[in-house]
């Protein structure tokens, strides 16, 4: 175990101002066998009116309500955690829906046929295998931001051939669901990535999940902290809100991670 400081702060500017704003984040890390948080503060601006909750996946949440006029939305937590340099979770869930593919998930023709060409190399060692799928995804996409948005289907960033993280991840849930290996989509924080970040855990055994980064084809290790986990980015959006207002807004995100002995 390694010990981690972090420090993660989104701000939202509205070009006019917005109120009635109603929230729903998810920020606050789990403590488990893989990171156990020792200290975590959050902040959100302007005042609200917050309720702590949690979801059907046993994600902690914050649920706000800001009824005055405001310009500006900011949220961050700020933590330290020891976290495992290993990629093993804990499989302490119910792992059956984890085996189906959601409407950001479930493939299409030629996601089926680049399935059905890879599996054919793959190698039995279930690990091995996570790999080999990994290595796959990472090769078939080239990582580069606008292309892709939060509703873009990992049939649709394959055919498009570019995407982000999420794109990356939601693809590899795709194929490892066609292999029948449960898998979750992990939101989190990774140090050398700027802003929140996401991944992949598969079951590899009736006790253990493995996290996997397709973006960078590797383990995951010290270096990420898991917010919240899901079946794809749906179950796991770090921020929604609805509020009243004709505005639009622009986010700023600071991340900062450093790992000690």
């Amino acid at each position: 175990m390694k010990n981690v400081s972090f420090q993660y702060q989104t701000e939202l500017n509205f070009s006019s101002p917005a109120m009635k704003h109603r929230f729903l984040l998810k920020i606050l890390p789990p403590s488990n066998d893989r990171q156990k948080i020792k200290h975590l503060t959050w902040l959100i601006e302007p005042e609200a009116m917050i309720w702590q909750t949690f979801d059907g996946f046993g994600n902690d949440a914050l649920s706000g309500f800001i009824d005055s006029t405001h310009t500006y939305f900011r949220f961050g937590i700020v933590g330290i955690a020891q976290v495992s340099c290993e990629p093993y979770a804990e499989c302490n869930q119910k792992t059956g829906v984890l085996l189906y593919n959601t409407e950001l998930t479930r493939p299409g023709d030629t996601l089926i046929n680049f399935y059905n060409e890879v599996k054919k190399s793959a190698p039995a060692d279930i690990l091995k295998r996570i790999q080999h799928f990994s290595s796959a995804v990472n090769k078939c996409l080239r990582y580069e931001r606008g292309i892709t948005e939060s509703s873009t289907t990992a049939q649709s960033a394959f055919d498009c051939g570019a995407g982000v993280c999420q794109d990356y991840a939601h693809i590899l849930l795709a194929l490892l669901r066609m292999d029948k290996i449960p898998c979750r989509y992990i939101a989190g924080l990774a140090s050398d990535y700027g802003e929140t970040h996401a991944w992949v855990e598969a079951q590899i055994s009736k006790e253990k999940f493995c996290g996997i980064d397709p973006t960078r084809d590797k383990l995951i290790d010290e270096n990420y902290i898991a917010l919240s986990w899901g079946r794809d980015f749906n179950d796991c959006s770090v921020e929604r809100g609805v509020f009243k207002g004709i505005c639009r807004g622009t986010q700023t995100i600071k991340l900062k991670m450093e790992v000690s002995q």
